[in-house]
């Protein structure tokens, strides 16, 4: 058996592996140098007709030509000896096959990515309303309960524009502040959140590896895209000015004396 299925099993040479009802002693390891053909187990061909009820029966068998130019007259007499009860496949029917499986992959891949960022585009619409209109209540919150310092200011000499640019830029800075603090929140949580959530993806043997401990494999470690943490910020700030610009303007329009009465 394979260097590869020998390590899973944990069994070397003269150790048993168990099929069914049936053991089968390890005679010797093999190192391919592939790690997906370190995953096959031999067994004599008797032994396996027995295992799988096929005495007398082949699934399959290799049929290795002297050269390409020798490829179609090997099918075309293996065709004219066996008839129906075969069908052959060369190496190039192989490769197209492959292509096209991996032409439909690429395929569902485009639909689910297309699905998946359609339903991410109407999260982030959400999510902005919602941050939108958290700023908004905020900001006009907190100019409520400033009316009688707006009263003092406007009583000081302060003007309308100096009263609203003093309101709109604390909500700039706390939209700052949060989309900093977000960014950074988002950047150590994605890849703990990822590495956490990933699925184990199932071997060609049946037995489960985690998605980047397969061998030959490397999974990309999950790191937040540089550009979309400057447009998540550059929005957090966007809607700061846009929360802050109706609580500004009606601070900004406060009479002083109406704003010293307030309770």
């Amino acid at each position: 058996m394979g260097l590869v299925l020998a390590d899973y099993y944990d069994v070397g040479v003269g150790g048993t592996i168990s099929i069914g009802e049936n053991g089968f002693t390890v005679v010797g390891i093999f190192d391919s140098g592939n790690d997906f053909a370190n995953r096959y187990a031999y067994i004599s061909l008797s032994e396996a007709q027995s295992l799988f009820d096929l005495a007398g029966q082949v699934s399959s068998i290799q049929v290795f030509a002297g050269s390409v130019s020798d490829v179609n007259g090997i099918v075309d007499a293996i065709t004219s000896m066996y008839g129906d009860s075969v069908s052959v496949t060369t190496q190039s029917d192989l490769l197209s096959r492959i292509s096209q499986q991996y032409q439909q992959i690429e395929e569902r891949v485009a639909l689910q990515f297309s699905q998946t960022q359609g339903i991410a585009n109407q999260e982030i619409m959400i999510s902005i309303i919602v941050g939108g209109l958290i700023v908004l209540f905020t900001m006009f919150y907190t100019v409520r309960e400033r009316t009688r310092e707006i009263g003092i200011l406007k009583a000081l000499g302060f003007t309308n524009g100096k009263v609203m640019a003093q309101f709109m830029l604390e909500g700039v800075i706390i939209s700052l502040m949060g989309g900093l603090a977000g960014c950074v929140i988002g950047s150590v949580g994605a890849p703990i959140l990822a590495n956490l959530l990933l699925p184990q993806m199932p071997s060609l043997f049946g037995f489960r590896q985690p998605l980047g401990q397969l061998s030959g494999f490397a999974l990309t470690g999950v790191a937040p895209d540089v550009h979309l943490i400057l447009l998540g910020l550059g929005v957090a700030v966007l809607l700061g000015v846009l929360g802050s610009l109706y609580p500004s303007w009606w601070a900004s329009r406060k009479r002083p004396v109406e704003a010293l009465r307030y309770e």
